[in-house]
């Protein structure tokens, strides 16, 4: 009975490692397609929860601030992929951080646009 148990323990526990790197492969391939653009900025941006669904959120902008792209992971396994999230697509991040108060990924994006505005202010330091 134990020795069923062990081997079926074992099974999920692989099982689960794989999913898990399928995951992450496609987290990183997600990111490589996303930060292939000339120019502009990109932010990731995580909502963690103890219990519950998870976000992460990749960001595109152009130079001036603009949302070019925006991809969303949300879910609470390993079968969660990226999504195309068109919805604030052509919004300035300036709006946007204003509009994320009715969000529930507003975390995810606020952590993402952090980020932005981190590289956005490092460029025009350099250009000083």
């Amino acid at each position: 009975m134990w020795g069923w148990f062990i081997v079926v323990f074992a099974g999920i526990w692989i099982l689960q490692i794989l999913m898990t790197k399928m995951q992450l492969r496609n987290y990183q391939a997600t990111l490589k397609k996303m930060s292939s653009r000339p120019s502009g900025y990109l932010g990731v941006g995580i909502q963690k929860q103890k219990l519950g669904i998870g976000v992460i959120a990749i960001l595109v902008t152009d130079e001036a601030g603009s949302l070019i792209e925006s991809q969303l992971m949300k879910g609470v396994t390993v079968f969660s992929r990226f999504e195309d999230f068109p919805k604030f697509n052509g919004m300035h991040i300036e709006t946007l951080k204003e509009k994320l108060d009715e969000e529930s990924d507003g975390k995810a994006f606020r952590m993402a646009i952090e980020k932005i505005e981190t590289q956005m202010g490092k460029k025009t330091n350099l250009a000083i």
